[in-house]
């Protein structure tokens, strides 16, 4: 983030610089809250099927605590860098897509696309009920989180990082009858993990 992010909230700067020491004593971690990962490790299992939206050092992280992944990345250099990575760590179950935007990275999310983006259709791959988690860390977010719901099995997750994206939970489209198991922050960010009921 610029600086001039931090001179306008100096009272984050007690939270990032906490968070940029735990990034530093946890760098094969994903960049999420603490609280999440811990939730993360003590829930997931390698039977589990996962499908990440937006990758990056959770992409690798996730491969090794669930049996398949499959992941969504829509810049064409991250992807590139990431897709090193894994072949550099011999991570085989993995499938990582290059899936590019239909529309401007900088430009706002609408309510609803038609047709439905590239990026978020990959959710089509799958059948209903047939993920145990999904993660939504990418664009189109709430897209994302709209579609996919039919796809967790009984008893999966829905990760949605960063929610202060939004201004309220109910924004983000997830059902009412679904329950929150893990409510997390760093400080400066927050993410919320949804059970399917």
């Amino acid at each position: 983030m610029a600086i001039d992010f931090w001179i306008r909230r100096p009272w984050l700067i007690p939270a990032r610089l906490k968070y940029w020491l735990w990034e530093k004593n946890n760098p094969d971690k994903p960049w999420m809250c603490p609280g999440t990962i811990a939730f993360c490790q003590a829930t997931l299992t390698k039977s589990m099927k996962v499908l990440e939206f937006g990758s990056g050092r959770s992409t690798r992280w996730f491969a090794q605590l669930v049996g398949h992944v499959t992941s969504v990345e829509h810049d064409e250099a991250w992807y590139r860098i990431v897709q090193q990575q894994l072949a550099q760590a011999q991570v085989k179950n993995v499938d990582y897509l290059h899936v590019p935007l239909d529309h401007a990275p900088t430009a706002p999310e609408l309510l609803s696309y038609d047709p439905i983006p590239q990026y978020v259709a990959v959710v089509e791959r799958f059948a209903d009920q047939s993920l145990d988690l999904i993660v939504v860390d990418g664009h189109y977010r709430t897209t994302c989180v709209r579609y996919a719901t039919k796809k967790l099995a009984r008893g999966g997750c829905l990760l949605v990082d960063d929610i202060n994206m939004w201004t309220t939970l109910a924004e983000v489209g997830v059902p009412e009858s679904w329950r929150i198991v893990d409510d997390s922050t760093n400080g400066i960010k927050r993410c919320v993990v949804w059970q399917v009921a």
